[in-house]
């Protein structure tokens, strides 16, 4: 699933492209692609296809901006449209894609492409962005100035999740996911089956700044493609050449040689060295 760094990579490739343009007209080639489950994942969207078409149909981009994993269109009339990757969700500038779910065609002849292999990704139209419940549930942002990593920390060693899941909580911190969280936790030294209340004081401004710093790095090479994931022109990241230990499970630690270790926390596959992680 693309993370805080792909999703960060892709706003930044959109902003350089599209802005200023002026939406011609819309074709939706798979209607769940704009019915997508709301925040509470129990009710579709009623927006039909013709509907989500028109409502844009005309209307200028004003700006491209972006919290977490979400992206936001915003448009000349103060509405916005809202997208969620989840997990190979694409969004790219150029020929329209044969593949893709929603074809966006601008007047002066641009097209944004949805594709989505997995059909699990989300377009959805929203008056107020900052108000709607997806956006309105998610935590701080970890690049942002609006981090406060000491109150953040107290409740991080209330919890008694394992710290893989916490991390991954996105109502505690906006945007990462199971590869930044271990990586960050592999450079603080900490194994992700810990639990969050065995955390100690001093380790918390260190897991911080490692969150950041490998955030960065993420962002800094365009983000990690294993698969799926693309920028906004089609083309695949760097940063996996970056990693650690994502996905290097029975390889040697690359700080001491011992051979990392797969394991599940809740479900999901992460990896650690049990050597320097404690």
């Amino acid at each position: 699933m693309p993370e805080l760094p792909e999703v960060e990579t892709v706003r930044r490739d959109l902003t350089g492209l599209l802005p200023g343009r002026t939406v011609q007209r819309v074709e939706v080639l798979d209607p769940r692609a704009v019915q997508g489950f709301g925040p509470d994942g129990g009710v579709r969207r009623r927006e039909t296809p013709r509907a989500f078409a028109a409502a844009l149909a005309g209307r200028t981009l004003r700006e491209v901006v972006r919290r977490g994993k979400y992206l936001g269109f915003l448009w000349d009339d103060g509405s916005a449209l809202l997208a969620h990757l989840r997990m190979t969700g694409q969004l790219i500038v150029g020929v329209p894609r044969p593949n893709a779910r929603v074809r966006i065609f601008f007047s002066d002849g641009t097209c944004l492409s949805f594709c989505d292999t997995r059909r699990f990704g989300e377009l959805w139209r929203s008056a107020d962005w900052t108000r709607d419940p997806a956006i309105l549930g998610l935590g701080p942002e970890p690049l942002g100035s609006g981090w406060n990593v000491a109150a953040w920390g107290r409740a991080l060693r209330k919890t008694t999740a394992r710290l893989q899941a916490a991390l991954l909580d996105q109502r505690r911190l906006a945007g990462l996911g199971n590869i930044y969280v271990t990586e960050a936790l592999f450079l603080t030294g900490i194994r992700p089956t810990r639990r969050g209340r065995a955390l100690r004081p001093m380790e918390i401004p260190r897991l911080a700044a490692n969150i950041q710093k490998v955030l960065n790095q993420g962002v800094e090479h365009r983000g990690v493609s294993f698969r799926d994931y693309r920028d906004a022109r089609g083309e695949r990241g760097r940063a996996r050449e970056k990693l650690c230990v994502y996905g290097k499970a029975g390889r040697p630690c690359p700080e001491c040689r011992t051979v990392l270790r797969g394991v599940k926390v809740n479900g999901r596959g992460t990896v650690y060295c049990p050597t320097c992680q404690k």
